[in-house]
């Protein structure tokens, strides 16, 4: 998202201290209608909860938010314009179903994958069952059917091999994508032969922008190309959906800005400028980030398809950055290439030569100088090409000291034409089946043995439940598979490939040997209800089994029993692999051949261990193959393990994934501090992760030269980052540091922060009360101070004089103070009140509510002038509504001698004709304070009825369960010390409204507290 707005970020974001939703979208002139259930209805009885909305498509038969824009000259009149915006910010803050592209094969990354974990990994599952979009002109739309998720779903649209997308080809795409999601408005709710016409309105990404190349401008085109044809093709048919909007959404500033202008150089002329409308402001909203260079979306994995022709040959599709995807055919002599590949897999030793030749013999010349990119690599085979060692084929000529092509690289393969059953039930239980050699009739297997037993301590010490079976019979193991479900199966022993059964048939068995005649094979695992997740398959630890001439059962040798025989040790891997792929394995790993015993024991130790810390297979895999080259160069057990999966599938909880995602490097120049501290402080509002971001500002800071840490600015940049996170200590410290050097970076606004920053710590300090209570009336008449004249914090006496309108003055006084100002004052007798109230826990002054009475008093009538100062679409009033009645009840419960509270009926119109407002702006335009507000007036609409049960605390609850979702701890913590006022001022003399706010507050602390077994000073700041 961007850089701060203005001179200073608003200084908090609560509605009962500050209001902060500056830079949250305006509510356009014309709001939009409500959604269904907030269409006037009969009055409901005073005993049940108003509904929230029903869910709101994002088509419905309104005209457009906002005042119809002017036609161009030439504009069809019947043809209403299509409005688009751009929007700078986090993608849970789309206002529409997301339009995202996606290349067949490819992993979901960046803002894809960040969408499908918004909408509950809706997308992976559909790709995981490969009913995914992928090629040109197909689509797939999401959508969410709770009500409130933001976004509210996704259309997805194929957009063909990675690296041929055009700008032609993705407005066709566009075009697909949006008639797809426009007949499916349609029928879920319209007649074709209606004459209403369906407003459709849809939010995008820039598509085609990273890794397919596309330039911005590009991407801005297509898009608005790929809008208009489906509109045209809409009108044309007389179908009644019309696509009313485009918001087109990014997180980096850069790019945001990059689209600002493409869409202006579109719409100058043409047809394009005849159909849309735009207004060319960039639109924030929370969670922007900007950089100061740009990079390349990391976790991208470059595709190269492998074929096995008739006649022997192998063709290779290749789809490269931002090039064609060129298809080439290698002619190979079957014999010598599996001579080659024989030299290789017989021995552990490596063999430099033979893998340089098949090296050349195999890649096409035009891919060969690909080789040293840097970019992963995802091998999609066939069953004919699956055998091929592709692990160990190294390009580095003779420069002996390279790093081999499989260890720069990261390297996996797919399986292609992959008859994946059509239903998989997947393991999700924490188990695992860790089998470390066999009573196989064979020789023992000692490193087998202690395989096992390392990964089975690996797993249990991260949460599996796994006990190895050492040398167990094969009944034991059959019986110990079926016995539960497990995620991950282990297997170490011996292996055979195509072995004859011996029992006068052709029949052949391929798998692990397990005794008397017994072998565990991929159908054995098939069989299995719910099939594991990984599955990794180490059976050459003395070599693979060819067959051989059987000889007597009592020795090696006997019928049904393998010899030890080298030649077929990769042809096992990829069968066995292959087989549990088709039973849908998500992740297999496979040995390919005789290896070391050391080097196989790095293997296994680094690619468990980097799985189980949260890193992606892929990334394991990379890990796991460079520390087995680096410790063990003498063999080429590194190259050894065919590995077939998705790269991006994950056996870590999440709350590791968490930890392993987190990114940490010191800034290279204060530049770049300064700009991740701003990124941090803008993503205060979608993390829920403070401590996170409490201690990368820490190291920020620690990381600074001695004289970038003079600089005020970054000081002041500091303390105000540390006052979003909810830490008033340290923002007290640095700006008080910058006051100490003279405070010129200071504005008044830090002034009006480090002021309330004081009172916040006087209400939550252990000093006396008398101690606090002068406190905090030190630090109001400050404020009053900055209301009545804001110069005098310059200019003292010189200052000229400023008449503003304050609580107790005519409403008509010029010089309007704004609602920030109004509402800290009215925030610092909130606090008054309950450090002064003698019901307060630990208070001292039983009995006395002299103090509290007028400190209560006071609260309401600023928070009363807060809301007149707000303006009528300024969504903060809500929020002053809010504390206003907040104050009012409690003086109802609290009475005071001679001063006239508010009527209940009035309460109760005020709040009734404010919920339905704030409901819609909750579900049309959600961040943390437009949902959290939302339930805070059903929480007042409760406690001013006569009725406040816990079925309405549940259904809050669930309200502010969805704001916790888009916003951060210290934002929930607010909404919690709200609650704690009311508790505190409700006492014994409203017992039945104590227990309601007493379940809300429990419901808030269970909301707030961190999954069981994660470590709370772990993760990642979601940007």
């Amino acid at each position: 998202m961007s850089t701060l707005v203005g001179a200073t970020p608003p200084a908090d974001h609560e509605p009962y201290a500050v209001p902060t939703d500056g830079h949250a979208p305006v509510l356009p002139e014309q709001p939009l209608p409500d959604p269904p259930s907030a269409q006037p209805t009969e009055p409901a009885p005073e005993h049940v909860v108003a509904p929230p909305p029903e869910p709101k498509p994002t088509a419905d038969l309104a005209p457009d938010a906002g005042p119809d824009p002017d036609p161009a000259p030439d504009a069809d009149p019947s043809r209403p314009l299509t409005r688009v915006r751009i929007s700078h910010g986090d993608l849970r803050f789309a206002r529409h179903h997301v339009l995202v592209g996606h290349y067949p094969g490819s992993t979901l990354v960046g803002g894809e994958g960040a969408l499908d974990e918004l909408l509950d990994g809706r997308l992976s599952r559909a790709a995981l069952l490969g009913i995914y979009p992928g090629p040109i002109e197909t689509c797939q739309v999401f959508t969410d059917p709770d009500e409130w998720t933001r976004p509210p779903g996704a259309v997805v649209a194929g957009l063909g091999p990675i690296g041929g997308l055009s700008a032609a080809s993705l407005a066709r795409a566009t075009a697909h994508a949006v008639l797809t999601s426009a007949l499916g408005h349609l029928t879920a709710g319209a007649s074709a032969t209606s004459t209403e016409v369906r407003q459709l309105r849809l939010s995008s990404l820039l598509i085609g922008t990273g890794q397919g190349g596309l330039p911005v401008r590009d991407s801005v085109q297509a898009l608005l190309t790929g809008v208009q044809r489906a509109n045209d093709r809409l009108a044309d048919t007389d179908l009644g959906v019309h696509i009313a909007e485009l918001e087109i959404i990014e997180l980096w500033q850069d790019r945001a800005l990059q689209a600002v202008e493409a869409l202006g150089s579109s719409l100058t002329s043409g047809e394009l400028a005849d159909s849309f409308t735009a207004d060319l402001r960039l639109e924030e909203r929370p969670g922007r980030q900007r950089r100061l260079l740009f990079q390349e979306p990391t976790g991208w994995w470059q595709q190269v398809r492998v074929r096995s022709e008739p006649d022997g040959g192998l063709s290779f599709e290749a789809s490269m950055r931002r090039a064609g995807t060129p298809t080439r055919t290698v002619p190979t002599q079957r014999a010598l290439v599996d001579r080659l590949v024989e030299s290789l897999v017989d021995s552990p030793s490596p063999d430099p030569s033979a893998s340089r030749t098949l090296f050349e013999l195999l890649f096409p010349n035009d891919l060969k100088a690909q080789a040293p990119d840097t970019d992963n690599l995802v091998l999609l085979v066939d069953r004919g090409s699956a055998h091929y060692p592709w692990e160990l084929l190294d390009d580095h000529g003779t420069e002996e000291d390279r790093e081999p092509l499989g260890v720069r690289r990261g390297l996996v393969r797919q399986l292609e034409g992959s008859s994946m059953r059509s239903h998989v039930l997947s393991a999700t239980s924490s188990r695992a089946l860790v089998v470390g050699d066999t009573a196989s009739g064979l020789s023992a297997l000692p490193a087998a043995q202690r395989e096992a037993r390392g990964v089975a301590d690996a797993l249990r010490q991260n949460g599996f439940e796994a006990e190895p079976l050492i040398a167990e019979s094969g009944t034991k193991v059959i019986q110990a598979l079926f016995a539960t479900s497990y995620r991950v199966v282990h297997l170490a022993g011996h292996g055979v490939f195509e072995w004859p059964l011996g029992d006068g048939t052709d029949a052949t068995v391929t798998g692990m040997v397990l005794g008397n005649g017994m072998y565990l094979t991929a159908g054995e695992v098939g069989q299995m209800r719910q099939v594991p997740e990984l599955v990794v398959v180490n059976c050459c630890h003395l070599g693979s089994m060819g067959p051989s001439t059987p000889v007597g059962p009592a020795a090696p040798g006997a019928p049904g029993l393998p010899t030890e025989r080298a030649g077929n040790y990769h042809r096992l891997a990829a069968s066995f692999a292959t087989e549990l792929i088709d039973i849908g394995v998500r992740a297999v790993v496979a040995c390919g051949w005789a290896v070391d015993d050391a080097a196989a024991s790095t293997f296994a130790a680094t690619l468990y261990d980097r799985l189980l810390s949260g890193l992606t297979f892929g990334e394991a895999i990379a890990a796991a193959r460079w520390q087995t080259w680096n410790d063990h160069p003498a063999v080429n057990t590194w190259g050894a393990y065919q590995c077939y999966g998705d790269p991006d599938y994950r056996l870590a909880p999440d709350a590791v994934v968490h930890r392993a995602t987190t990114v940490r490097r010191a800034p290279a120049s204060a530049e770049q501090a300064r700009v991740e501290i701003e990124n941090l402080g803008q993503s205060v509002d979608v993390s829920r992760n403070t401590r996170f971001g409490l201690d990368r500002l820490s190291e920020l800071y620690e990381a600074l030269s001695p004289e970038d840490r003079e600089d005020d600015a970054l000081q002041v940049l500091i303390a105000r980052t540390y006052n979003k996170f909810g830490d008033f200590g340290h923002a007290t410290q640095y700006f008080e540091q910058t006051l100490e050097r003279g405070g010129t970076a200071l504005t008044v606004r830090d002034f009006e922060v480090w002021i309330d920053q004081v009172v916040r710590a006087a209400a939550t300090s252990d000093d006396p009360v008398d101690d606090a209570v002068a406190t905090i009336e030190s630090a109001i008449d400050r404020l009053r101070t900055l209301l009545d004249n804001p110069a005098s914090l310059v200019l003292g006496s010189h200052a000229p004089e400023r008449v503003a309108f304050l609580p107790g003055q005519a409403p008509g006084a010029s010089g309007g103070v704004g609602i920030d100002r109004l509402w800290r004052v009215a925030s610092a007798y909130k606090r008054l009140a309950l450090v002064t109230c003698p019901e307060r826990p630990g208070s001292t002054r039983s009995g006395d509510w002299t103090r509290t009475h007028d400190a209560l008093a006071k609260m309401s009538d600023w928070y009363a002038a807060a809301r007149t100062a707000s303006g009528a679409t300024d969504r903060r009033r809500h929020g002053a509504l809010a504390n206003w009645l907040a104050a009012e009840l409690a003086l109802r419960w609290r009475p005071v001698e001679g001063r006239t509270g508010l009527d209940r009926s009035e309460a109760r119109r005020l709040i009734e004709e404010s919920i339905g407002a704030a409901r819609e702006e909750a579900y049309l335009a959600p961040t943390f304070w437009t949902v959290a507000v939302y339930g805070d007036l059903l929480v007042l609409d409760a406690l001013w009825s006569p009725r406040a049960t816990d079925a309405e605390a549940q259904h809050v609850l669930d309200l502010y369960r969805r704001a916790s979702d888009l916003g951060s701890e210290e934002q929930l913590r607010q909404v919690r010390d709200q609650v704690d006022f009311l508790i505190v001022m409700a006492g014994t003399e409203a017992q039945r409204r104590a227990e309601f706010l007493q379940t809300l507050r429990d419901g808030l602390v269970a909301l707030d507290a961190p999954p069981p077994g994660t470590d709370e000073r772990d993760g990642t700041v979601t940007a």
